[in-house]
């Protein structure tokens, strides 16, 4: 994460008291108290664990608390975020001192890994839990979190999301445990998590130079199993079976279905991975914070999605803050940044059969009721929005940290000065970038609702101007003669207009139309025509 702004050292340096500063005497989220004898740092210490959550809704800090027990607990993140006042951590239940417990916490399946996560730089506390709702929506597994307010050693510490942390386990990644004795044959093919990130860890290094690299080289993390517990067998495997996935997407036939990249990776899963990044406009995507798996004897999947602090526009950093563009071609804007993507993700839009599955999924997320419909993803948001403010947990944690207008990632001028700003703004930036991805992705050429025959009328039918500002004609060859039926949708599926007529030519009125993407659906008797149309 580049940093390009601090925050004033005064700001930085401060310390707050839980009984003097944001005090919290009740809240209707959970409350998490942490208490150690000594600070916390980047080495495991122990300290004392207890999790309120009434069943009323309404929690107090002196409240009985639902669980209590000793944990392990040290600093999360690089040195940049280690430097931020408000602190991450991660938190391993145990049974005794350094033994870990197995707990269910908050209705999450039981296991003794989990984070606390600070989201200092995420103003929203939302774009990290937003990406996680959108890639569940796809069926996609992440990380399961849940906002709480924390007290640690007596200092109220604002309002944290408390989950999962990225881990083999058959309620989180759930792919086959691998041991030490798993050294050949299909044993040796699974289960591995592989991580791409800013962290110095062991590994390897990719094959390929990324796009737009001087001296920068791509670097694969084991995070399972870990450095300290990977065979030798099973480092030479994770480097081949990745090295010949790279080999095999830079080769002439990289499109072959048997020789080809498809050969060692899924998919389904960079599709759906590609579209949250782009969709998020993350500026670390695809380079930071990026897992990929591969289970035993299957193919390579990608995610689980991490950390978004910087995505949805909340850095200017690269033209992140723009809703054009591309995140995986971010090297043409920013060569000299110290992680590059790899050159998988430009590779791919070169792929014609990747790139039409790919619009035909996005254009399926974005259909009414969908992942990708606006009207969801404003829901969810909302939705965030009241639970957080039902009872000031907002107005809380930042008394706590007064930070609205000081500039910490490089974040977009102007500036919002309060929550409901912040808001507004994030619906903004994530209406503008849908829009401009409606117009490279949304496609017609894709499987109609069940009862509907698709028929490609290229030469037949002509829809003109487009983009149109006031009027759209829609032309049909005097050969398809018979009644043709003519109706607009937008994005969400609502029909917009409709006409009939048994001449060759129709036009609609397109003046009363917001501007953005719609469909254009024509039903003759040879059969149904999608057009895609942009209204200016």
């Amino acid at each position: 994460m580049k940093l390009l702004k601090f925050l004033p050292i005064a700001l930085l340096l401060s310390g707050s008291s839980y009984n003097s500063i944001a005090q919290l005497t009740s809240t209707n989220l959970p409350i998490i108290i942490i208490t150690t004898s000594g600070t916390i740092n980047t080495s495991a210490i122990q300290g004392n664990f207890s999790l309120i959550n009434n069943t009323s809704g309404l929690n107090t800090p002196t409240s009985t608390p639902v669980y209590t027990g000793i944990i392990g607990i040290k600093l999360r993140g690089n040195a940049i975020t280690q430097s931020y006042p408000k602190k991450s951590y991660t938190v391993e239940t145990w049974s005794t001192p350094s033994v870990s417990q197995d707990t269910s916490l908050l209705g999450m399946p039981s296991e003794n890994d989990w984070v606390l996560l600070a989201s200092y730089p995420d103003r929203s506390f939302i774009r990290t839990a937003l990406s996680f709702n959108l890639h569940q929506k796809m069926g996609r597994y992440s990380p399961r979190m849940k906002f709480c307010e924390v007290i640690i050693n007596s200092q109220y510490e604002g309002i944290y999301t408390f989950g999962e942390k990225v881990k083999r386990d058959t309620g989180r990644v759930n792919i086959s445990k691998l041991t030490t004795s798993d050294n050949s044959g299909v044993n040796l093919t699974g289960g591995y998590i592989w991580k791409m990130d800013d962290e110095i860890g062991a590994g390897w290094t990719s094959v390929i130079l990324p796009p737009y690299a001087s001296t920068q080289h791509i670097t694969f993390n084991y995070e399972y199993p870990d450095a300290g517990t990977i065979t030798p067998a099973q480092a030479a495997y994770s480097k081949s079976f990745v090295d010949s996935f790279e080999n095999a997407m830079n080769s002439a036939n990289f499109q072959d279905t048997t020789l080809g990249w498809r050969n060692f990776a899924s998919q389904g899963s960079l599709i759906d991975f590609m579209i949250m990044q782009e969709v998020s406009r993350n500026y670390e995507a695809y380079r930071q914070n990026t897992f990929f798996y591969k289970d035993k004897g299957k193919k390579l999947r990608f995610g689980p999605l991490w950390n978004g602090e910087l995505s949805y526009f909340n850095t200017s950093n690269c033209n992140s803050s723009v809703d054009t563009g591309w995140c995986y071609n971010l090297g043409a804007v920013c060569g000299s940044e110290v992680k590059l993507a790899p050159f998988w993700w430009s590779k791919l839009t070169t792929d014609s059969v990747f790139m039409d599955s790919l619009k035909c999924a996005y254009s399926n997320y974005r259909r009414s009721g969908n992942a990708l419909d606006t009207i969801t993803i404003f829901h969810f948001i909302d939705s965030v929005n009241t639970y957080l403010n039902a009872q000031s947990a907002v107005s809380r944690n930042f008394t706590q940290w007064p930070i609205w207008g000081i500039p910490i990632v490089n974040e977009p001028a102007p500036m919002p000065s309060n929550y409901a700003q912040e808001i507004s703004s994030l619906k903004t930036a994530i209406r503008k970038r849908l829009l401009w991805l409606d117009t490279k992705w949304v496609s017609a050429n894709c499987p109609s609702p069940a009862g509907t025959t698709l028929v490609n009328f290229d030469n037949e039918i002509s829809v003109y101007p487009n983009p149109a500002k006031d009027k759209v004609t829609i032309h049909i060859d005097g050969n398809t003669n018979g009644k043709k039926i003519a109706f607009i949708n937008n994005l969400q599926g609502v029909k917009v207009a409709q006409k009939e007529t048994d001449l060759s030519s129709l036009s609609f009125d397109l003046s009363t139309l917001s501007p953005g993407i719609y469909m254009v659906h024509i039903q003759t008797v040879k059969g149904s025509f999608i057009r895609k149309i942009v209204k200016e």
